[in-house]
């Protein structure tokens, strides 16, 4: 009898720390502000989405670039020819 009332409570007790945890997990999810965002690949500062230049490496890397590290960079290679 002992037996089953422990086992009883520790299914119990099992339930409600699934529970809260699957609470927490839902719960991070990201805000519906964040959904367009992204961080530029050279100087990780985050933009909207509509503001970045996205390139595909190979078969599977994206990259993002901002305005600003473009014309750097487009400025450097001037200077070097």
């Amino acid at each position: 009898m002992t037996i089953s009332i422990l086992a009883v409570l520790f299914l119990a007790v099992i339930l409600v720390i699934s529970f809260v945890g699957f609470r927490a997990i839902i719960r991070q999810g990201k805000d519906p502000a964040d959904i367009n965002k992204e961080k530029c690949s050279i100087c990780r500062t985050q933009f909207n989405r509509s503001q970045l230049i996205e390139r595909q490496i190979g078969d599977y890397r994206l990259l993002h670039f901002c305005q600003s590290c473009i014309m750097s960079l487009h400025n450097e290679m001037l200077s070097k020819n």
